[in-house]
């Protein structure tokens, strides 16, 4: 289980980079923790590679939205030298405009399950992320899951 410390430490710092590139505006961060062909998924939302996952944050963005993600119980196993999976909890709060915004609520606790690549300079990426929710509040209204794409 201890078993590649430094990869384990370097794919704890990819998921911390997630929260905190997404939830502070680092767009150009946050699309680069990504593979070219990554598949996101988010309950019915899809995308596929990077172009598409970028218009969609870049529009989220845009949109004024508002959030904090926290995650726990990272679990990795390691499925070849430059391939491993992970699942973990993640919660999120979720609001539109200017902060503070008034509600402490969650809006989304969910399973995360994620495949990551090793790239050719050796850093480690999203490859994969499947998002399922456990618990929703519904008095916060969610993203359309075709947010961001051109109609």
């Amino acid at each position: 289980m201890m078993g590649r410390i430094e990869d384990r430490l370097a794919i704890r710092e990819l998921n911390d980079a997630f929260a905190h590139a997404l939830d502070h505006g680092k767009l150009d961060l946050f699309v680069s923790l990504f593979t070219y062909d990554v598949f996101y998924r988010n309950g019915e939302r899809r995308l596929n590679g990077r172009q598409e996952l970028e218009e969609f944050f870049r529009a989220r963005a845009a949109s004024g939205r508002l959030s904090r993600h926290f995650y726990s119980g990272l679990v990795l196993e390691f499925t070849g030298p430059d391939e491993a999976t992970g699942h973990s909890s993640w919660l999120t709060f979720a609001g539109s405009g200017e902060p503070p915004i008034e509600g402490t609520e969650p809006f989304v606790i969910g399973d995360v399950r994620d495949s990551y690549r090793r790239d050719a300079d050796g850093c480690w990426q999203f490859a994969a992320r499947e998002i399922d929710a456990v618990f929703v509040n519904k008095a916060i209204k969610p993203l359309p899951t075709s947010f961001g794409k051109p109609t």
